[in-house]
């Protein structure tokens, strides 16, 4: 998945590569990697997460997207929920995960 959520042409990627390396590891210093690393190197949750970013975070849009049931996709978060502590269908949260996973994949 890519960082690439933007607003107004502004993305998070852009933002945390401008960070030097020794910033973008302060950022992450204190956090659990190993399990955010879990959910960042599972290909179906970080699907699942991109398309929950793309519909607004808006649970029964991103469901009828991934031709889910709407449960299935709610297992996923909570799965997301319980490894990370990061709740992916909050805002604060969501902005959060999306921070992490830039400055994970600008290492």
């Amino acid at each position: 998945m890519s960082a690439k959520s933007h607003v107004d042409g502004i993305t998070v990627s852009a933002l945390t590569e401008q960070l030097s390396k020794s910033d973008r590891e302060k950022l992450l210093e204190g956090r659990d990697l190993k399990n955010l690393v879990k959910i960042f190197e599972d290909g179906e949750l970080m699907s699942t997460l991109k398309c929950l970013f793309e519909n607004d975070l808006n649970v029964a849009r991103t469901a009828r997207a991934l031709y889910m049931h709407r449960n299935t996709l709610i297992y996923r978060l909570d799965k997301v929920r319980s490894v990370t502590g990061l709740n992916p269908d909050s805002f604060n949260d969501a902005v959060t995960f999306l921070i992490l996973y830039a400055l994970y994949s600008a290492k």
